[in-house]
């Protein structure tokens, strides 16, 4: 009984030896058919994203309309084909917001965030964004991101300045305002001004 169960286990660890590098072999043949359908979409998003910069490029000129258009639908191609791509989404938001579809817009660099939370172009261009569409509070929580992925960014301080500045928090905003100045002296120093009824900040260069 002893020598039948010692000798199905030796079986067993043979078949278990065999079988390990063929399942192997399996998935790497799987992952490289997988690899080979995805390529095709890739290329072809990559593609696409290629003529919308093209046409971005040329938005400058009498046909600008026309190439901005272009440069959407180029861009929205690459999209649909790369929907797991920040940076397809963020390129599309970054047409849409030339051609002032700001809402469009802030709709592709959210996407572009939720899918990387560190892509740094986004989430300034959705802070800038934001401000212009005064939603301060969303571009303020963006900046701040960006101060924590890239920190020692005098530009990031002085547009979250500018943002707590509307959103009343004038010391704070003071703060971001001098230390923009102490990172990059082409920033204006800041002055706490205060009057009679309120607080604020006021900007001189020296």
């Amino acid at each position: 009984m002893k020598n039948s169960t010692l000798l199905i286990s030796l079986v067993t660890l043979s078949l278990l030896t065999l079988v390990g590098p063929i399942m192997c072999r399996a998935g790497e043949s799987h992952a490289k058919e997988q690899a080979s359908f995805a390529s095709p979409d890739l290329n072809n998003a990559r593609m696409a994203a290629a003529q919308a910069n093209q046409n971005m490029k040329a938005g400058q000129g009498p046909q600008a309309g026309q190439n901005i258009s272009g440069a959407i639908a180029s861009f929205t191609k690459a999209a649909n084909q790369a929907p797991n791509s920040a940076d397809a989404h963020f390129a599309l938001g970054e047409a849409l917001a030339r051609a002032e579809h700001f809402q469009e817009a802030l709709v592709r660099y959210t996407l572009a965030v939720t899918l990387d939370p560190s892509h740094t172009k986004a989430l300034y261009s959705r802070s800038q964004l934001c401000r212009r569409m005064a939603l301060h509070a969303q571009a303020y929580k963006d900046l701040s991101q960006l101060i924590v992925l890239k920190p020692g960014v005098a530009d990031y301080h002085y547009q979250r300045g500018t943002v707590l500045m509307k959103l009343k928090n004038i010391t704070e905003a003071y703060r971001d305002f001098l230390r923009a100045y102490e990172l990059d002296k082409k920033y204006p120093k800041p002055t706490l001004l205060w009057d009679k009824e309120k607080e604020t900040v006021a900007t001189k260069r020296v």
